[in-house]
């Protein structure tokens, strides 16, 4: 009964808008009375949640990101992207998706991604005749390519918390990252048939050295960090210590577009964003915790497995059930509490704890884009000055686009292990 009460009230509070860690709190404190469990215990299960030496690379990855978009590189990196395909039909749509792959490259966020680009393109787009509607979803879309490329700030979560190695899940991204980026370019130049949207004319050779030799240094950075986790060089947390060792070396000693001055807002903003997260992981410890002790975990994949035994089938109803929890939980919180859950049914899904972390992170991601808690949805949208209800009839393509790419990541393992297989064992 005490378990029906919690995740009720759960759902009860985060529908009706209250913070999605103050409604883990409270379910979690209701089950505390009920059940007669010491608080001692809840306390434990915080600071254990929030005491993982991996969980290090999450806000340094978060202050790299922050430093670069303060700084000049999301320039450099569209222009580098016109150069390269803007001359395709979508135009500066097109510019959009490719550079935010180059993007996830520095980032490892949606929401980062989502801002910088959106503060960024969204405004451009109109400029130049794009639909406020497309240019919005086109942001919001692509800005997902970010949690999934190395490096990735959902990817240190679940490493953390499934207690796998978080440089094979950075591995593990690139190729479903590559192949997610392709899928929107498509997505793009499909629905841009109708729009007599602005291009280049053609693609030009000199044009894009140029721009690569500007950009270049910044592109190296996703290259160190990668090349470095690969050959053993460093782990991810010295890794992330390095990004923002390299980011502060390029805006503020080698392009100069950053300021001294400017530090401190900068740190102030990486500080609460890591705030929030860190308390987010502590409190939905104590409600996995509280799941766990109840049983859910069996409850669930005994409700899974009666639907059907076959391996593909299960690996589709848990996209689809991760999917539909994305649309009501955030999706730090939604990595935290279902990937223990997941980590039981893995053998019955016949997923490598890799594969089925790059499909968990995926999975979960689609929530940032759609209605009603999608954080990315709400920053273009507060950009772009559109409804949710206009945005939600826009996105339908590409959140189908991203949709199947969810169902290939989880039914073909290729996509994910070739790479880790072939370079990290």
């Amino acid at each position: 009964m005490e378990i029906e009460l919690v995740i009720g009230l759960f759902f009860l509070l985060t529908l009706i808008g209250v913070p999605i860690a103050f409604s883990i709190a409270a379910a979690s404190a209701v089950y505390m009375i009920v059940s007669g469990t010491p608080w001692m215990v809840a306390g434990q299960r915080m600071v254990s949640g929030a005491d993982s030496f991996p969980l290090l690379a999450a806000p340094l990855f978060m202050l790299a990101g922050t430093i670069m978009n303060a700084g000049g590189i999301m320039g450099r990196l569209l222009h580098l992207s016109d150069t390269v395909i803007g001359h395709v039909r979508g135009g500066l749509a097109q510019v959009n998706v490719l550079s935010s792959l180059l993007m996830a490259g520095m980032s490892g966020s949606a929401t980062a991604d989502a801002a910088g680009q959106g503060a960024t393109m969204i405004p451009a787009m109109k400029k130049s005749g794009y639909p406020a509607p497309l240019s919005a979803v086109v942001t919001s879309a692509s800005s997902v390519i970010g949690p999934i490329f190395p490096p990735s700030v959902p990817f240190v979560i679940y490493g953390s918390v499934a207690q796998v190695s978080i440089g094979q899940l950075f591995i593990g991204g690139v190729l479903p990252g590559i192949v997610m980026t392709l899928i929107l370019i498509l997505t793009v130049y499909l629905t841009s048939r109708r729009g007599n949207y602005r291009t280049r004319e053609k693609f030009v050779a000199s044009d894009f050295f140029r721009a690569l030799r500007i950009a270049a240094l910044d592109l190296l950075l996703p290259l160190i960090i990668v090349g470095g986790i690969v050959g053993g060089i460093f782990t991810p947390v010295e890794a992330a210590a390095i990004a923002v060792f390299y980011a502060l070396l390029l805006e503020l000693v080698i392009f100069r577009q950053l300021k001294l001055q400017q530090l401190p807002a900068i740190l102030l903003s990486a500080a609460k964003m890591t705030a929030m997260i860190m308390f987010v992981i502590a409190v939905s410890n104590v409600f996995g915790w509280i799941l766990i002790r109840e049983n859910f975990s069996s409850m669930l994949a005994s409700g899974l497995m009666s639907i059907s035994s076959d391996p593909l089938i299960l690996r589709c109803l848990v996209v689809l059930l991760l999917v539909l929890l994305g649309l009501v939980i955030e999706t730090v919180v939604l990595i935290i509490l279902i990937v223990p859950i997941l980590l039981s049914l893995a053998p019955a899904l016949m997923m490598d704890p890799i594969h089925l972390g790059v499909t968990v992170v995926f999975s979960t991601m689609l929530g940032l884009i759609t209605p009603p808690v999608g954080l990315c949805m709400f920053l273009v949208n507060s950009i772009s000055g559109i409804s949710v209800g206009t945005y939600t009839k826009a996105i339908l393509p590409y959140f189908a686009a991203l949709l199947f790419c969810a169902f290939a990541i989880a039914l073909v393992p290729g996509l994910t292990m070739w790479l880790p297989n072939l370079l990290m064992r």
